[in-house]
């Protein structure tokens, strides 16, 4: 079986070779972190701000399950979250605020368990297929990271008895759409199941799961 793998196309964009029905979150994981380590981005001249602050990073459960030391309860009250209508959002930072794991020089504190959305980004063209799989890998882990926010909440001793019964029929209702929730490590999800355009926390089209589809098989 070939190896999950990136590799730069005709068109000089990032692309991926390996994909199949087992392939795994971790395994597109560990082939963006070798092919960073063969094709170091251009730290220098970049003009993104992943490094100082003034965006959004979506937070995702596995990662705060390894940055929490399995106590999930203990990073939520340091995520920025954004509540609207039939809307939850957890985010690591927010805003005008900057990341807390970027230190003085703004380097990543927790490279080895940052998030999805921090993994997956590269600032550099990449394929259709890599951009799928981007897309629907961070909105998978994100949605069932809303799932284990409001677990804590439900918990939560100081939570308003009024809004026990809202969260527990959400969470319900977010569980019943992940594949994610209650995964530990990234090696549990099937890629396969993160791309779909059947449930509106997806981030694909139709169109790109059915191109998704024909890549893998």
């Amino acid at each position: 079986m070939v190896k999950l793998k990136l590799f730069f196309n005709k068109e000089n964009e990032v692309d991926i070779i390996g994909l199949n029905n087992k392939s795994t979150v971790q395994d597109f994981f560990d082939a963006v972190d070798e092919f960073l380590t063969e094709n170091p981005l251009p730290c220098d001249t970049c003009k993104q701000h992943c490094c100082k602050g003034r965006f959004k990073i979506n937070m995702d459960s596995v990662s705060a399950k390894k940055l929490s030391k399995g106590k999930v309860e203990r990073i939520i009250p340091k995520l920025f979250v954004d509540v609207g209508q039939n809307k939850l959002e957890v985010f690591m930072i927010a805003g005008h605020k900057k990341c807390r794991y970027l230190d003085g020089l703004a380097r990543c504190l927790v490279y080895k368990e940052r998030p999805a959305s921090c993994r997956t980004y590269i600032c550099i063209p990449q394929s259709a297929c890599y951009k799928i799989l981007d897309a629907a890998i961070v909105a998978e882990m994100h949605h069932a990271m809303r799932a284990e926010y409001l677990d804590t909440i439900i918990k939560d001793p100081a939570t308003p008895p009024g809004a026990i019964e809202p969260a527990k029929i959400l969470r319900q209702e977010v569980i019943s759409a992940s594949v994610a929730y209650g995964c530990n490590n990234y090696s549990e999800i099937l890629i396969k199941d993160c791309v779909r355009s059947d449930f509106a926390h997806s981030n694909v089209s139709q169109e790109e799961v059915r191109l998704f589809h024909e890549i893998i098989n």
